[in-house]
């Protein structure tokens, strides 16, 4: 079963069997709780569907929820965590915490129940990230070899800014902790810079993902994370790399947030999918 790609920026002519919906969900991560969405396309009772973890950046103000809704048409269960310490969910935020988050949340999707409960195909499970949920998918898909493939957008390599000792990066923590439960914003500052001496930074990712399915967005106006610093590098490596795994690199006009490419880029990632998926060249 393919994607049905003419749904990202329509809706379905037909009211199937069992109609979308959106559930909430809430579970358990070193004894607090992530909360957060699972969109659920509709279809008949029996059918299941690729999954989606979608990881938003640093604080979130960026929403990622049209993308959900954009990728839901098409054919995908997408199920969005808020990391612990941010917008509701339990505990501190740390950078580290919020990779630790991401792969509690794939391997909870990954069960046997939860993929019945909202009608997921557990063998084709992949992440999509922007900016800081960039990162974070990189590393992620690092510590879970069953992960089908990873997709991002403008990664802010968090562990490769910290490591330059980037000004930059202190001045978006300080603005940030308003917004989020932290100890402190020298605490996170301190995660970061043990993030990078981890080897966690995004250019340091070569040996774990060089076999796996991977595509980059960069933006050409993205002065916050610019491609030729937080993709190029690991793309680099990767092209000297031969591998039969899909990696693909591609770049839109666009800021940072895609803010008039939302629905360009949700076709992107699905046309991305779909390659992964059923081998279309």
């Amino acid at each position: 079963m393919s994607l049905d790609l003419q749904y990202i920026s329509q809706d379905p002519q037909h009211l199937p069997e069992r109609p979308a919906s959106t559930e909430g969900f809430s579970l358990e991560n070193h004894g607090e709780s992530i909360f957060g969405t699972v969109l659920i396309p509709g279809g008949a009772a029996v059918d299941v569907y690729p999954g989606i973890v979608l990881l938003h950046g640093f604080p979130g103000y960026t929403s990622t929820f049209d993308l959900a809704q954009n990728l839901r048409r098409a054919g995908l269960v997408v199920v969005s965590p808020y990391y612990r310490g941010c917008w509701g969910s339990g505990g501190r935020y740390t950078f580290s915490g919020a990779i630790d988050d991401a792969v509690r949340t794939a391997s909870w999707m990954h069960e046997e129940s939860t993929a019945k409960t909202y009608h997921v195909d557990r063998d084709k499970l992949f992440f999509i990230g922007h900016s800081m949920g960039g990162f974070i998918s990189v590393n992620a898909t690092r510590r879970l070899p069953w992960i089908k493939g990873t997709a991002v957008m403008s990664p802010y390599d968090l562990a490769g800014r910290a490591e330059a000792g980037d000004a930059a990066l202190d001045q978006l923590i300080r603005e940030s902790v308003p917004v989020m439960n932290v100890e402190s914003a020298e605490a996170l500052a301190a995660d970061a810079k043990m993030c990078a001496k981890k080897g966690w930074a995004i250019s340091d990712a070569f040996e774990n993902v060089k076999d796996r399915n991977l595509y980059f967005i960069g933006a050409s106006q993205d002065d916050i994370a610019p491609a030729e610093q937080m993709i190029e590098p690991l793309w680099n490596q990767l092209t000297a790399h031969e591998t039969k795994a899909l990696q693909n690199y591609d770049t839109l006009p666009a800021g940072h947030g895609y803010d008039d490419r939302r629905l360009t880029v949700s076709a992107m990632f699905a046309a991305w999918i779909q390659r992964v998926l059923y081998s279309l060249t």
